[in-house]
């Protein structure tokens, strides 16, 4: 059967909601616990913090707290795990980590950048 070229097709389901972004003023999706809460309360409080420096602040603790996240988890499972076949391979979450505490000290160095100009 051929199609008619102007012919519409129509879906059973109505499309998906995309939900909205998060804005600075709302609650963190990731609740900084530890150091990580103690390094944004000390730079906040100590800084006059504009032009979305507290907003790369939040990023760089939250990348941070993550990292540490990460390695809790590799603490407790190993940083060698075995995989579906019983070989062995590096933790995924390694990798992960590295990536959140790199993200996390580049935010901060382009935050010290920010206040240095």
């Amino acid at each position: 059967m051929s199609r008619k070229p102007n012919a519409r097709v129509r879906h059973s389901q109505p499309p998906a909601k995309v939900p909205a972004p998060a804005s600075a003023a709302s609650p963190s999706s990731l609740p900084l616990t530890g150091d990580r809460a103690k390094l944004y309360r000390d730079i906040s409080s100590r800084y006059v913090l504009e032009d979305g420096s507290a907003e790369l602040l939040l990023q760089s603790c939250q990348a941070l707290e993550r990292a540490a996240q990460l390695a809790e988890q590799v603490n407790a499972d190993g940083a060698i795990v075995r995989d579906r076949f019983g070989s062995f391979k590096p933790h995924p979450a390694v990798l992960l980590e590295r990536d959140y505490r790199a993200l996390g000290c580049r935010t901060l160095s382009q935050l010290v950048a920010r206040m240095e100009s």
